[in-house]
């Protein structure tokens, strides 16, 4: 039994045991938002959010399915072993990405998480936006894992909560 989903920058395919995240490669939409941010204002504003280097900050934009394969890929290797990171098993070229599957799991499983307790720390703030939801979690073995963790603002947490 397959199941799909999609996220801001990933679609994944849910298989029995594994999720499988594909990096979203939209080539028209970000013109379409470009069209709209330039009858709106706020281009540069937006773009700096990724970057404060305009060229680096589309790349970051346009690439950002690709970018969260190879962050997470890379966060695994490093931190994975110390951290309730969910296993990527396998990535190919950061287009495809494949982790051990997890059932979700409740807002009262994720809030005794040690990753969600370290999010009240201020060093922590933006981070806790990304980590502060119970979607980003999962179960496998009855343990909680963090699923989602394509994000390079969540590195000084993971760093954090590795010592």
């Amino acid at each position: 039994m397959w199941s799909f989903k999609y996220g801001a920058t990933r679609w994944v395919v849910l298989t029995k045991r594994y999720a499988i995240k594909i990096a979203r490669v939209r080539p028209i939409r970000p013109f379409i938002r470009l069209l709209q941010l330039l009858q709106e204002g706020g281009v540069m504003e937006n773009l700096e959010k990724h970057d404060s280097n305009l060229i680096k900050s589309v790349l970051k934009y346009l690439g950002a399915g690709l970018r969260a394969n190879r962050i997470e890929y890379r966060f695994y290797k490093k931190y994975g072993l110390h951290n309730d990171l969910v296993p990527t098993l396998f990535s190919f070229c950061w287009i495809i990405n494949v982790q051990q599957r997890g059932e979700p799991c409740g807002e009262k499983e994720v809030h005794k998480h040690p990753l969600w307790q370290i999010l009240g720390n201020p060093l922590f703030v933006e981070a806790a936006a990304d980590l502060g939801q119970p979607k980003q979690f999962c179960v496998i073995n009855s343990r909680i894992y963090l699923a989602d963790y394509g994000q390079e603002i969540l590195e000084s947490v993971l760093a954090a909560y590795g010592k």
